[in-house]
Parts: C-alpha cells; structure tokens; sequence
C-alpha cells in the first residue's frame, strides 16, 4: 500500500564513526573473504544492510513499548524468516484473533477492499467458504497496523524510512585472521583459517536515510524516536561479525562539517513549500531535535 498523500518528508545525512573493524561480505565461504564491492573497486555497504540493522533495533524495543490493542497484537504475532515477515504467531492468539475479525468482518469491507480484496473474496470469507482467505484478511490487517511494518514494509505496507547506498572511495582495508568454531562442540575446526576484509576503525561514513509521512505522535514515529535514541546511546552494529564486536559504528556528533543534520519539510502546513531542494527549503533538525519533534503532537 503506497503512503499517499505526502505530508511530511524528513532527508538525513547521518554521520557515523567505525569504533570498530568492519566486513561486508561479498558472499560465500571462501577462505578468503573479501568486502563488497562495485565494478570500479569502491566499497559498498547497500542500504538493505542499513535497513535490517535498523529494523533489528525497532523490533526489539517494539516489544516493550505501550501500543494500542491492534499494533500490540501486530508486534506481538510479527514473526521474519527466510520466507519473509508474518504475522501468525501462535496457534492459540491467532486463532482467538480470527473468532474477533470475522464478527466484525462487515465492518472491516473498506479497509478490506483498500488491501486489494474482491467482492467475491469478501463474501467467501464472510460465510465461512473460504477459511485460507479469512485467515489471510486477518493477517493483513494486523499488518497494516504494525508499527515496525509502518516503519521498514511488510507485505501491505511500503515503509517509511528508506536506506541509501554507502559508497567508501578512500577507506583502506586489510584481511584479519579467523578460525572456524564447531558450534556443537565449541572448539576450534581443524584447517578453517580463514581471511576476512576489513575496514579498520576510525573511517568516518554518511548514511543517506529518507523518510515519509512520520505523523509526530504516531506509534510508527514513537518507535523511531526511541530508535534514534538508542544508537545515541549505544550506536549501530552492521555486517559480519558482530558476535565478535566488529561492525560497531557510532553516531559521529559534533565534528565540524559532519555535524548530523536531518531536513524536515512539513507540506501539511505550507502547501507551496517546494521539495526539489530540501536542504535550503527545509528546516534542519539534529538527531536529538528530531527525536523531540517526532514525539510532539
């Protein structure tokens, strides 16, 4: 479902600072691991690794956060694996989730045929034909309500936040040593040494992030804020690794012209103000100011 009318746009560039070393893996087993790259050499960190980072962070406070009954029930069923993102939970609340959408199936048919549903769906699943499709409805429904989806997507919703590319030109790398660990055992694999390529700390990085429609005192907006705040405290760890501290990136404040800046253009209230230059048009935030403004109402 695509988030019309625009009414707010919010463009970042957000300074982080590697504290420590950081790979982005190319792919495969190799006992050579090399960092991701474009065809001309540079490195890459693609936004779907910004993107997962983030929603990690919001699904984890997601859970402990105050929501009304729908979005309480969408965060509680959200479930992503290999096949995607979900929203069936357990057998027992889902099942107690589908006795209270089908008595209130008629009141649900606008929203129902905003999700794409037919008439002749509708009906199937209102006398009891069809109980796939009725379970299906449910599921979407819950989903459009799900803040963690409003924020990143699910399968009825585009997100609100969108990850840029970070293309580094200049930053060096070099290969550090690692063994291979049999999980079951825990000691060391005999002949898995193996090489991974590294960003060494201190590499400074801008990550473009671009975000839609985040209503100040919305849930969606609520759990950004505290998401925001968490990598103020804690900062962000991305690519491979982690489990041994590699990929630790801090938020780079308060160093000269890398300054975080986010630019907030507000249509809702000034319907000639133009987006095609938003970072001399817009009002620019800090991370901390946009946390405050996100959580206004």
């Amino acid at each position: 479902m695509h988030l019309n009318p625009l009414e707010i746009k919010i463009i970042g560039l957000l300074p982080l600072r590697l504290e420590s070393p950081l790979h982005v893996g190319a792919g495969g087993g190799d006992a050579r691991r090399t960092f991701m790259r474009l065809p001309g050499g540079e490195l890459i960190i693609p936004s779907s690794t910004w993107k997962g980072a983030f929603r990690s962070i919001s699904e984890q406070l997601a859970k402990r956060m105050d929501f009304d009954r729908v979005a309480k029930r969408a965060v509680e069923f959200y479930r992503e694996d290999g096949r995607g993102i979900s929203y069936r939970g357990d057998g027992e609340g889902f099942e107690k989730l589908l006795m209270e959408f089908s008595s209130q199936l008629d009141e649900l048919v606008k929203v129902l045929r905003r999700l794409g549903y037919s008439e002749e769906e509708i009906a199937a699943a209102r006398d009891g034909r069809d109980v796939g499709i009725l379970r299906d409805m449910a599921e979407s429904y819950i989903a459009l309500h799900c803040p963690i989806g409003k924020l990143y997507g699910n399968k009825v919703l585009a997100g609100k936040v969108r990850f840029g590319d970070v293309v580094i030109e200049e930053a060096k790398t070099v290969y550090r040593a690692g063994i291979g660990i049999d999980r079951k055992l825990m000691t060391v694999k005999g002949k898995m040494l193996y090489f991974t390529e590294a960003i060494n700390p201190g590499a400074e990085i801008r990550l473009p992030i671009l975000i839609d429609n985040l209503i100040p005192g919305e849930d969606d907006s609520a759990l950004f804020s505290l998401t925001l705040e968490y990598l103020l405290e804690f900062g962000l760890s991305i690519g491979g690794r982690k489990n041994v501290g590699m990929g630790l990136l801090n938020i780079a404040l308060d160093r000269g012209k890398n300054v975080e800046y986010f630019y907030l253009i507000e249509l809702n209230r000034d319907q000639e103000l133009a987006i095609g230059n938003p970072f001399k048009k817009g009002r620019k935030l800090t991370t901390k100011q946009l946390i405050e403004y996100l959580r206004s109402k």
